[in-house]
């Protein structure tokens, strides 16, 4: 007669139960990640869309005005105006951006009726945690990553 158990040990039990925790804790860090890289890649997107929006409209003159894009609290906005703050409310465009977010040295910029030059140029950094993402507008209006 053969005396044989079937079932878990202890110590297998145990080992299981590490292995799942652990890649259960890589996981989660992986996948945390993956969240901000592609929050930073859809405020890029964002970002340039709007300021490229902005520019057409400005080109065609849509509502016979200059046309804007500013950043803050968490939000892109495609405006009407001169200015953000001496807008037409009526035609705002707003995109709320995750609030991990920064965007550097862009708080707004306008671009002429007409011609689509902008008021401002530089390199904007977009960054989350360890990822970033740069816009880049040069003094003939050009936007590009």
């Amino acid at each position: 007669m053969r005396n044989e158990k079937y079932g878990f040990t202890l110590i297998e039990l145990l080992l299981v139960i590490s292995i799942v925790l652990i890649i259960g804790t890589f996981s989660v860090v992986f996948f945390s990640r993956f969240l901000t890289q592609n929050a930073v890649t859809n405020t890029q997107d964002q970002l340039i869309g709007s300021l490229r929006k902005a520019q057409i409209y400005a080109m065609m003159g849509r509502q016979n005005s200059n046309w804007g894009v500013r950043f803050g609290e968490n939000i892109i906005a495609l405006f009407s105006g001169n200015s953000y703050a001496s807008r037409n409310t009526a035609f705002d465009e707003t995109f709320s951006q995750n609030s991990n977010i920064s965007i550097s040295n862009f708080s707004e910029i306008v671009f002429t009726k007409v011609s689509g030059l902008p008021s401002t140029t530089g390199t904007y950094t977009i960054t989350g945690n360890d990822s970033s993402k740069q816009v880049v507008v040069n003094s003939q209006g050009v936007i590009s990553r």
